[in-house]
This record gives structure tokens, sequence and C-alpha cells, in this order.
């Protein structure tokens, strides 16, 4: 059996459900998406069967398991509905951790050496492997597996796992079919690759889209869209950087580009992109709030030397992010949209500032608008979307 490793029961969730339609006089969007997520494409990958993982194996076969930690020979750790666990199984000895180790990087063609101790790449099924070992861990090599769900949520599944309420559910589909441009905040494991898939599933299939990534975890639908992925470096050709191929991307006639996750200094090119008629582009970023979410993507674009002043790099981001949506992961596992925020613009040439929306209330448990009216609604009925003031009452 599994044992949780937090050793806390939490309160059952609130669940929402369709008879929470809120205010009947607002006007649906001219282009509504469909209710039910299509089926996954098959995720890009090396080719070949699974490698034996010994006792992992049957986790790895487990549909309600995400995660799967082997912390060298002391135990493994899964990730499952939310909350950490310690598995049943587990790695015998040195020699066992070895030989999963080796076959692991033969499934992909990779190679775990001291001078390289390091290693993170994709298995034949899609899921995401980071491997470290000796001489930066102690004990033998740690193997870090992200397994990926072979159904896409759409976004009214994440109403009925309480991430988020109709109305802020009504709220995102505006601004994606309204092509604002939107930026998903979070810690690790928050669900913001989830929202962001949830997101892209809404725009209209007739416009081009661009995705960027490191390692494919992107469900694009849409029949006008090219698929990137960055490239490391090898003995005989350079590395390709998400910088590089959001360069690229610019040259593609996207309509919209979407970065998985902004790290480096590819957030100064996206900020670019959002400010030259790519409207309705999003990205997230690892930050535990709105207000720090601006701050590292301040720190971000310094990452680029492209020489222009705090200051300028501040007004860029304050007139092209006009949406933030921060997301936590709570200690029973529940995932929640904690605040919608609107960036409203900058004060005092040096502060970019915002006004929460929609916020997450601990203590009663709820979801709560603020009462702000965002500014952007005339933007969005210039879209054809007619959201009343009192939807925000």
């Amino acid at each position: 059996m599994y044992h949780d490793v937090t050793l806390i029961r939490m309160a059952d969730k609130k669940s929402f459900n369709d008879d929470e339609i809120t205010d009947p006089g607002i006007q649906k969007p001219r282009t509504q998406p469909a209710r039910t997520a299509p089926a996954a494409p098959a995720p890009r990958a090396p080719e070949g069967k699974m490698p034996d993982l010994g006792a992992a194996s049957a986790l790895m076969n487990d549909p309600e398991i995400t995660e799967i930690m082997i912390n060298d020979v002391r135990n493994i750790i899964v990730e499952r509905a939310g909350k950490m666990l310690v598995a049943p199984a587990a790695i015998d000895s040195l020699e066992e951790l070895g030989r999963i180790t080796r076959n692991l990087l033969d499934s992909v063609g990779r190679a775990l050496t001291p001078e390289h101790p390091f290693v993170d790449t994709m298995l034949p099924d899609g899921s995401r492997a980071h491997i470290i070992g000796p001489p930066l861990t102690q004990n033998g090599p740690c193997i870090t597996i992200r397994k990926f769900p072979a159904r896409k949520f759409a976004l009214e599944d994440l109403v009925a796992h309480g991430m988020l309420d109709r109305r802020m559910d009504y709220l995102l589909r505006a601004c994606v079919l309204g092509k604002l441009n939107i930026l998903i905040s979070g810690g690790t494991s928050s669900g913001k690759t989830t929202l962001l898939n949830a997101l892209i599933a809404l725009i209209p299939k007739s416009e081009r889209i661009v995705t960027i990534e490191d390692t494919p975890e992107l469900a694009v639908y849409q029949p006008n869209s090219v698929r990137l992925q960055t490239k490391l470096a090898t003995g005989t050709s350079p590395a390709v950087t998400p910088r590089d191929l959001t360069v690229n991307a610019l040259r593609m006639r996207p309509d919209r580009i979407i970065i998985g996750e902004s790290r480096r200094e590819e957030a100064f090119d996206i900020l670019q992109a959002m400010n030259t008629g790519h409207e309705g582009s999003m990205t997230t970023l690892h930050s535990n709030s709105t207000k720090d979410a601006i701050a590292r993507f301040e720190t971000l674009c310094l990452l680029a030397n492209s020489q222009l002043p705090l200051q300028a790099i501040r007004r860029q981001i304050s007139s092209a992010i006009d949406v933030i949506v921060q997301l936590k992961r709570f200690r029973d596992g529940q995932r929640r949209i904690v605040a919608i925020t609107e960036v409203t613009g900058i004060e005092g040439g040096d502060t970019v500032t915002q006004q929460d929306i929609f916020l997450f209330d601990h203590e009663p448990g709820e979801f709560k608008c603020s009462g702000f009216v965002p500014s952007f609604l005339d933007r969005l009925k210039d879209s054809g979307i007619d959201i009343p003031h009192t939807f925000f009452a």
C-alpha cells in the first residue's frame, strides 16, 4: 500500500457543477469552443519500446501516478492524485539501480558520465525523465520521471476538479478568444501546463499557432500549427535554444506564439512578440505570486543583455502582458487558481501595477470576485464578447 508522506488530511474539495451558471444576461462569445477536448495527439518521442524499470515498471503502468521519484536505494516516492506517497516498490541494491539507469539511457541513446553526470530526456511513451548521478549524488543515481496523462483536460474538466469556478472559466474563455496575452504563473507541479493546454484548445482553428518547448508537453489540436523543440549541443552541432526558436517563430507568420515555459532570456523575445502584433500569445513561469511573476519576468528579460534600462523593460511588460493567472498546489494535493489578475499599467515610471479580478479565499475555501472591473472589457467587446460590468459585482 502507499503511505502518505505528508500525513495530513484535508477537507474534501468543493465541487462545482453546471447549475452554477452566473449572470444569465451575459452574452456568450460568438465563437464557442467545443465542450469536450479531442483525443490528445501522440507525443513526439524516441522510437522504441519502454525500458525495463524493474520495481518501478508497475508504477509506470498506473494511470493515477503522475510522477515517479527514485531516491537511489532508499525509496521510491510517487505523486498520486496530487499527493506525495511512498510507493510499496523499492530498489534492492545499487547494482539493480545501475541496471535500471542503463536501461533508461540505452532506450534513448544517451550516456551518463562523470564529465556530464545528468541527463534530461524523453522516454518512448512520452514521459519526461531526469537522471542525475555521481559525483553529484552520493548513493547512486537519482531518477525522476514525469508522466503525462493520455487525455488532456478541457477547461470544464478543471472546473469539475475544483481548479476554478464557472465565472473564472467564462472569463478565461473570453480572454483567449479576445486575444489577450496571458502569463500563467505558479510553483512546481501547480498545474501550469495543464491549464495552458486547456486554454490552447480554445484557440480558433483559423489561427496559426507556433509552440516552443524544451520537452513536448503541449497538446495542439489545431491543423494550422507548428511545434518547435529545442536541441542539445552535440559533438558536431551547437545547441538550439528557446531564444533561437522564438526568433525563428517570428518569421513563420504566427497569429499566436506559445512558449511552454519561460526560463531564460527567451522571455525578452516573447515580450517583443506580444508587443508587435502577436496578440493572444501565452507562456508559463515559475513564481509564487503575481507580483513575483512580474519581478521574475523582469529578471529573465535582463538576461538577454538587450542594453535596455530596467525602466524600459517594465514599460514593455506593462503593455505586453494583459492577464496573469496564478496557480497553487495545496497540501492536500488540490490545484487551484488563486488569482486572476489584470496588469493595469505602470506607475511612477518604475512600478508595474496590477489589480486582482478573481481570488481564492482560503478561509471559507471558495473563489471570490474582487469587484474590480477590468479595463480590457472594451477590447473584448471589439472581438464580439460583451461582458457587462455586473458580471464582476
